[in-house]
């Protein structure tokens, strides 16, 4: 098996546990290949497909108009699907083993997920990725790219590598029936890929990724899961550990120069950001860290949050000051909707907004845990500042905001795309088709406000500058130094005039 040639030019590397298919002597491996990696490979649905099977990998190509399909690629409302399950590829596969899927422009590789080395020094694939000569990104736990997006916002990085497993469980399915249909999509993936075309994504757990796909970059983007760390997520400590030896294993493969670390003020105490941080002070020994507002930035929105930056040269790096804006002069929540009458309204009066301002409050006003304390749960138009948005705005809840109409009887929920101006997305930005409203609430409330990464993003972009002009300017010293005199037949030392 020819790796070098198998990555080159790969845009996803899919990574999950293969299941089974029952036979009458016996279950056989079942090679399910999902939406998104044919829509990655450009298959389509209704057209012939070559697969072949070696005695390391199976190849799935597209039928030439020549040649007799082996397989049609079948689909499901238009979509592209194909399971596949025989004798070969059981041999070559097996079932419940961890797969690689190595996805290009009209062929698939399959095999079985290999072992990895602490220092890979082989020969690097290309993957898909066309550097434009600017700062490569290597996002982990990309999400729906809401880091890379800051980043490639300063019109000097392109991203390189998006990782996400993106779903808990290795394998998503729950298969019934005849195990068609997937309970599950990957919406951050898709949305990711959707937005980055010519960045390779791998799909898959972190601690699975073999160095092999692990290209050179720049500057490493990192934004855990909070979920150890949030009130909201139950302060599950001890979830992330696993992660900070592979974490580190990847950014030394990829030989970043610059990490960003994103999360929940809370994760910067604990024992996993200082082991992480730990393990790479040798390298980086260059940190600082700062808890910022995103409304102290410019945003309408409140959303805290730390950052740390680790360098691993000298530079003049600071974090931006907060911009001190008059209130009066700030942008009002009407600059960020889309329109204030053709929207759906829902009468307080007897809703769950109705309840939270009336036997809610009754109930658990000792408390202090009621809409009463929220005191931008309901804001018009005209607010300044308004809740931060989480994952669970598709519900109502009494810790977000939500838009209050001028008769004050009837409120909305802001749409997707309102939240996405919020956050300070670029217009360019994108959810996958067929993402429903509340899965984008979900991905855009744990994602990130792009406005002050933005602004941090710029500073290193301008520190990797400075550090690269010093080393630039010593290397030309040095060019020049040595290139006055040269040292002639005889041993004779003769000077050079230009």
């Amino acid at each position: 098996m020819n790796l070098s040639h198998i990555l080159d030019g790969a845009t996803m590397i899919r990574n999950y546990r293969t299941s089974s298919k029952p036979r009458k002597h016996g279950a056989i491996t079942r090679l399910w290949l999902e939406k998104p990696v044919l829509r990655a490979g450009r298959f389509v649905a209704g057209e012939g497909i070559i697969v072949q099977t070696f005695a390391d990998h199976v190849h799935i190509r597209a039928a030439m108009k020549i040649e007799v399909a082996s397989h049609i690629v079948h689909h499901k409302k238009g979509e592209p699907i194909l399971d596949l399950a025989n004798t070969d590829i059981d041999k070559v596969l097996g079932i419940g083993v961890k797969i690689d899927i190595v996805v290009k422009p009209g062929e698939l590789y399959v095999y079985r997920e290999m072992t990895f080395e602490m220092n890979f020094t082989g020969q690097r694939p290309e993957f898909c990725s066309h550097s434009l000569k600017k700062y490569r990104l290597l996002s982990l736990f990309c999400g729906i790219g809401g880091l890379t997006t800051a980043f490639v916002n300063t019109g000097a990085c392109e991203s390189a590598l998006g990782l996400d497993i993106d779903e808990v469980a290795n394998n998503p399915f729950d298969w019934e029936g005849k195990g068609k249909d997937p309970s599950y999509r990957a919406y951050s993936i898709e949305t990711f890929q959707l937005n980055y075309p010519d960045s390779l994504v791998y799909w898959g757990d972190l601690k699975s990724i073999n160095n092999l796909y692990v290209p050179k970059c720049d500057i490493a983007l990192i934004s855990a899961p909070c979920v150890e760390y949030s009130l909201l997520g139950g302060r599950m400590e001890g979830l992330l550990e696993h992660f900070v030896p592979h974490m580190v294993r990847v950014l030394r493969q990829a030989e970043v120069r610059a990490i960003f670390i994103e999360n929940v003020p809370k994760y910067f105490n604990s024992d996993t950001y200082h082991s992480f941080v730990s393990l790479l002070q040798m390298d980086f020994p260059y940190v600082y860290h700062q808890k910022i507002d995103s409304y102290d930035y410019g945003s309408i929105d409140h959303r805290i949050r730390g950052y740390s930056v680790l360098l691993s040269d000298k530079s003049e790096f600071s974090f931006p000051e907060p911009i001190k804006t008059p209130t009066s002069r700030r942008k009002r929540l009407k600059d960020y909707l889309s329109s204030t009458k053709d929207r759906t309204w829902s009468d307080i009066e007897g809703s769950t907004m109705g309840y939270f301002y009336n036997q809610h409050h009754q109930q658990y006003s000792e408390t202090g845990f009621t809409a009463a304390k929220n005191k931008k749960l309901l804001v018009t138009e005209n607010a300044v500042e308004i809740a931060c948005i989480t994952k669970g705005y598709g519900k109502i809840q009494s810790n977000q905001s939500y838009l209050l109409d001028k008769d004050q009887k009837r409120f909305s929920k802001f749409t997707p795309q309102e939240i996405l101006n919020i956050l300070g997305y670029p217009g360019w930005f994108k959810f996958v088709d067929g993402c429903s409203n509340t899965r984008q609430y979900e991905l855009l409330g744990n994602s990130v406000n792009v406005r002050p990464i933005e602004a941090i993003a710029s500073r290193v972009v301008t520190a990797l500058m400075e550090i690269d002009i010093r080393h630039q300017s010593k290397s030309s010293f040095k060019v020049k130094e040595t290139s006055v005199y040269e040292v002639n037949a005889d041993g004779q030392i003769a000077f050079i005039i230009n």
